[in-house]
């Protein structure tokens, strides 16, 4: 409680904090606007600089600096002799004209970064055309009821309130903006350099340089601020616009340079439109030129985006192909197994039926027959493993590409079966759940990867010589998924990074006998093609393989 009474007593002071300053600001803004005017000390069409100040401040901290505002626009109307009440009218005038600019910029988005030339154009309308018209015709007509302003000079003293003010919001208010959202992106030394620089240049072009046609500066001016809003952006231009503007109407204030050869408001008339003329052409130049180079950046970004999207998709149609290669080899392969069954079949019968002849002879003629008979039986058992042996791989490659429902442990009995897992010496160890459990994926794939994950550990174990292999194979259920865990004691995978495995051309086998692709193919038809995850880490002194598939069939829906 005590820390957050202190921390509401912090954010009070930076609010009365803030509220003091931009008084203080506006006053001493408005005072050096008004002390260039020639005679009225509340109107003037030299540029109100207090007025940007008072945008600016309200666009960046909100309406709680509207108090702020107030102050400072009736301390300096007392300043300039004017009664209480029209200077409280006034200062009343100038904090709703803040309000409203607050309301309309925040209803219409505007973007105080000023990035887009929608948002210049959007900040330099609300100006023209809506804040200074209100402010000047309600300012004017209190100084008019308060005989401050005559009938001979309303519409005079009106339109310079106008242009005064919209000139003032117009330089000042971008500028303070970029230079307060962007203070802590540039580099001091180079901004300093630069305003130095613009300083300098202004100097020579306003004051040292005899130039009196208004064309000519232009013609020095112009095209260097376009050229720094270009390469430096809006930040440094409207710096640039400012200083050229200041050094410009000190030299007019001293009757030199080019602001000086005719009476005084006609002056004030050149230099303003001498300004408005960079304000517009240089700021909507750059917003335009910063607009256009994010709009390049962003082009190139989405071709980069489509040009790694291609490369992703072509990668996958690799994949893809590999696939389609590896299945269209399993086919042939299966069609040439069907042919030597068909083949084999007939001499596999004939020879089973001369064996049931021979051991008929051998049952009547002999006696001690014993052996003989062994080994008729032995080639009978061998003939019977061959044919059945061509009938399992005969249907293993000819895959089908149809989900069916199976029992992945039966599966894996099968892949033991196809490898003779039991003529192996090769102890393994099956956990599945009590209750029999059911995938609807594709069973030819499943077994497949079975197929690669037991042949990767069997090489393994004949390679290290291992002492006592030993396989084990748990089944894990839950709602969703079905994850079958293959833990060998082969000494781990020695790969770095250990999903390297899993690359292309990839093996751990030194004798270089395997293609690399087994593990490959297993992952892309586990996860690509069945939908489920694939990993391996090392434990239990061994690689321990884990294949996680969902039950359900809307996948292959």
């Amino acid at each position: 409680m005590h820390l957050f009474a202190l921390s509401e007593k912090h954010t009070n002071m930076i609010s009365l904090l803030k509220i003091f300053l931009i008084a203080l600001l506006y006053f001493l803004a408005g005072k050096m606007s008004l002390g260039i005017a020639s005679e009225n000390h509340i109107i003037t069409i030299v540029i109100f600089a207090a007025e940007g100040f008072a945008l600016a401040g309200v666009l960046l901290f909100g309406k709680s600096i509207l108090p702020g505002i107030f102050l400072g626009q009736l301390l300096l109307a007392l300043d300039g002799n004017i009664a209480f009440l029209p200077a409280f009218g006034i200062a009343l005038v100038n904090t709703l004209e803040a309000l409203i600019a607050w309301k309309i910029l925040n209803h219409f988005k505007f973007d105080r970064h000023i990035k887009h030339p929608n948002d210049l154009f959007l900040l330099f309308c609300t100006i023209a055309c809506i804040l200074q018209p209100f402010s000047a015709f309600f300012g004017t007509s209190i100084l008019y009821s308060a005989s401050i302003v005559t009938d001979h000079d309303f519409l005079s003293s009106l339109f310079s309130w106008w242009f005064g003010n919209t000139l003032g919001q117009m330089l000042w208010t971008p500028m303070l903006l970029l230079l307060y959202l962007n203070i802590g992106k540039v580099h001091y030394l180079e901004l300093i350099l630069y305003t130095l620089l613009f300083l300098l240049f202004s100097w020579v072009v306003f004051i040292i340089l005899p130039i009196s046609n208004l064309s000519i500066a232009m013609v020095l001016t112009l095209p260097f601020a376009v050229y720094i809003a270009i390469q430096k952006g809006l930040l440094f231009a409207s710096i640039m616009i400012v200083i050229l503007s200041m050094v410009s109407i000190y030299a007019t204030y001293q009757h030199t340079g080019i602001f000086s050869s005719m009476s005084m408001i006609d002056n004030i008339i050149n230099l303003n439109f001498y300004i408005l003329s960079h304000i517009l052409i240089v700021l909507g130049i750059g917003v335009l030129y910063w607009e256009m180079k994010q709009t390049k950046k962003a082009l190139a970004d989405l071709n980069r985006s489509l040009e790694e999207e291609v490369e992703r998709q072509v990668e996958k149609l690799n994949r893809q192909n590999i696939i389609m290669a590896q299945q269209a080899r399993l086919a042939s392969m299966g069609e040439m197994l069907g042919m030597i069954a068909h083949q084999w079949r007939q001499p596999l019968n004939t020879i089973n039926s001369n064996i049931a002849v021979i051991q008929k002879v051998v049952s009547d003629t002999l006696h001690n027959h014993i052996f003989l008979e062994q080994k008729l039986e032995n080639i009978t058992k061998q003939t019977q493993f061959m044919s059945d042996t061509i009938e399992d791989f005969s249907g293993f490659f000819h895959p089908n590409k149809q989900a069916v429902h199976f029992n992945p442990c039966d599966t894996l009995q099968r892949a033991f079966k196809l490898i003779h897992m039991e003529t192996r010496h090769i102890t393994t160890d099956i956990t599945c759940p009590d209750e029999p459990v059911t995938l609807y994926s594709y069973e030819n794939e499943y077994l497949q990867v079975l197929l690669s994950i037991l042949h990767n550990a069997l090489e393994n174990f004949t390679l290290h010589q291992i002492e006592n292999p030993t396989l084990k194979f748990i089944f894990q259920t839950d709602q969703e998924y079905i994850t079958l865990y293959i833990q060998d004691n082969g000494g781990g995978i020695k790969a770095i990074p250990m999903e390297s495995i899993f690359d292309p051309y990839v093996t751990t086998n030194n004798t270089k006998k395997n293609s690399g692709l087994g593990l490959y193919m297993a992952k892309l038809l586990i996860e690509e093609s069945m939908h489920g995850i694939l990993r391996v880490k090392n434990q239990n002194g061994g690689a321990c393989f884990e294949i996680t598939l969902p039950k359900g069939e809307k996948r292959y829906e």
